[in-house]
């Protein structure tokens, strides 16, 4: 069933990357949270396709106003296109995120950064890798950390918690990115490109995939109040090696 999820991703990547010059922007109810119509394209792409692997599956995007809770049996998580802004000003740093829960467990997960053309994937229990090659995520302390943050975009009112908390981190850690697709932010540290990300707020479809990666990888995802993440929350995010872990919940304690 991997093989043929990493598959129909790919083939959601060469829509992406034939993107024409009219993309097709809306607003979702602000002047920052947009939406193309690649964004749906892709999504619907994905329903289709997957729905010829598993029929009896249930699907939860970003697009639309389907169902957005995690039922029993198969289902899919998806985000069409996690980074739509960066996909609009053409940043090259956008991600198709696919993750498969089986009676409300995350089983698989796929991440196409289809910019770069990596492709991320994981099956529970049988490790994580990218392009092919196996990934395992850093074992390094904050102190030695490259930290990824989001800045929840759609939420302001988070803005200076998050650049105060930043501030702090940037102090203890070796250094900062703000890159803009927490899917990929995620796959980074799975990957040990990076060690260390976090986000006040964000929504299931943008973790779901890449936290399968993640944890296969032997790192760790939790809340900032360091509980278990939960597919039917919108919640806070933070994920890394267990030391620098540590470290960042020892600056979020001294705020």
């Amino acid at each position: 069933m991997l093989n043929k999820i990493i598959n129909i991703v790919k083939q959601a990547g060469e829509i992406y990357k034939n993107a024409g010059n009219d993309l097709g922007i809306e607003d979702k109810g602000s002047s920052v949270n947009l939406v193309t119509k690649y964004d749906k394209m892709i999504q619907d792409f994905l329903f289709t396709e997957l729905k010829k692997i598993v029929p009896d599956c249930t699907f939860i995007g970003e697009e639309g106003e389907d169902n957005k809770a995690l039922t029993d049996g198969y289902c899919f998580i998806v985000d069409p296109i996690d980074g739509t802004t960066n996909f609009i000003k053409d940043f090259q740093h956008s991600a198709i995120c696919v993750g498969l829960a089986k009676d409300k467990e995350l089983i698989i997960g796929v991440v196409l950064d289809p910019d770069l053309d990596n492709i991320f994937y994981a099956e529970k229990g049988k490790g994580a890798y990218l392009n092919g090659k196996r990934i395992k995520a850093s074992d390094c302390s904050i102190e030695n950390s490259l930290v990824l943050f989001g800045t929840c975009p759609y939420e302001h009112e988070l803005a200076h918690k998050t650049f105060e908390l930043t501030e702090k981190v940037f102090q203890k850690c070796l250094e900062v990115r703000r890159c803009g697709s927490a899917a990929l932010d995620i796959c980074y540290v799975a990957a040990g490109k990076a060690d260390l990300y976090y986000e006040m707020i964000l929504r299931p479809w943008d973790w779901a995939g890449a936290s399968v990666i993640l944890k296969e990888a032997g790192a760790k995802a939790y809340t900032f109040e360091k509980e278990e993440l939960d597919i039917n929350k919108i919640s806070s995010l933070v994920c890394g090696n267990e030391k620098a872990l540590n470290g960042f919940y020892e600056i979020l304690q001294s705020e």
